[in-house]
């Protein structure tokens, strides 16, 4: 059987973590396609460019993995680029029969997010479920 194609989702700011889980996929067997890093060039150039592998990643992705860690005292923090990549994996999904599993690390926040009501739409529909590395 083929390893399953995984883009870990993350705030850059969270390099050590990224990094360690990368890790830890891959010695679970998991093809990570593509996880954040910090944009070593101008932020214009880089920006387009880790943006556009990252979106192109997730279409090719079996898993999307969110790695929704504490951040701005907030327990479970999906912050808004986060959020979007989780949308657009759903909208592969919707739009063109993809199946992509739109997966979250840690429980997520019921407070301090602007979108917290949609994401709790996304878990009662199925279309997003905690990650279970077993």
């Amino acid at each position: 059987m083929e390893n399953k194609k995984i883009v870990i989702c993350a705030s850059a700011s969270f390099e050590n973590e990224i990094v360690k889980w990368k890790n830890k996929l891959e010695e679970k067997g998991f093809e990570v396609l593509k996880y954040p890093t910090k944009i070593k060039e101008d932020l214009l150039t880089g920006y387009n460019k880790e943006f556009s592998e990252h979106y192109d990643a997730i279409n090719k992705a079996d898993i999307v993995l969110a790695l929704n860690l504490d951040k701005k005292g907030i327990q479970g923090y999906i912050g808004s680029g986060v959020f979007a990549e989780m949308a657009f994996a759903l909208g592969l999904n919707k739009a063109f029969n993809k199946n992509i599993e739109v997966c979250y690390l840690n429980p997520i926040a019921k407070d301090g997010l602007p979108y917290s009501d949609e994401l709790e739409l996304w878990q009662n529909l199925g279309w997003i479920k905690q990650f279970n590395l077993n």
